[in-house]
């Protein structure tokens, strides 16, 4: 993070789940702390959105795909109360959770410029920063 630079108070519940990629290679400690100061609360699922690329939308492959993201991120984002956030930075995340639960997932930089935006016109809270 920028040493002064501080996000937006979005203040809100946050579910869904970092990309497999990033996890794998880069991390997630820096999108935590990122949550962690913008006041977005809870913990993203482990697992995996089970689309991992075109995998899901192979022959054959759809049960599997789907039973995936059954584990863990469906299940979370189900759970998740009205005002929650859904975070996935994914493409393939957002794209299994809008075919499967009818949700679109956010990257937590639209939560955070959204949020941005409002500092100057009022709340970050008022602005509804997650579609549910």
């Amino acid at each position: 993070l920028a040493p002064r630079w501080r996000p937006p108070h979005i203040g809100r519940p946050a579910v869904g789940q970092t990309h497999c990629h990033q996890h794998a290679v880069l991390g997630d400690a820096a999108e935590r702390r990122l949550r962690t100061e913008a006041g977005l609360t809870g913990e993203l699922s482990g697992g995996c959105c089970g689309l991992a690329g075109n995998f899901g939308f192979e022959r054959g492959h759809y049960e599997v795909s789907k039973a995936c993201a059954e584990e863990q991120l469906l299940p979370s984002v189900r759970g998740a109360g009205e005002d929650a956030v859904v975070l996935a930075d994914g493409f393939s995340c957002r794209t299994q959770l809008e075919q499967l639960a009818g949700v679109r997932g956010r990257h937590l930089a639209e939560v955070l410029a959204e949020g941005i935006a409002a500092r100057g016109s009022g709340s970050a809270r008022d602005q509804s920063p997650g579609d549910r």
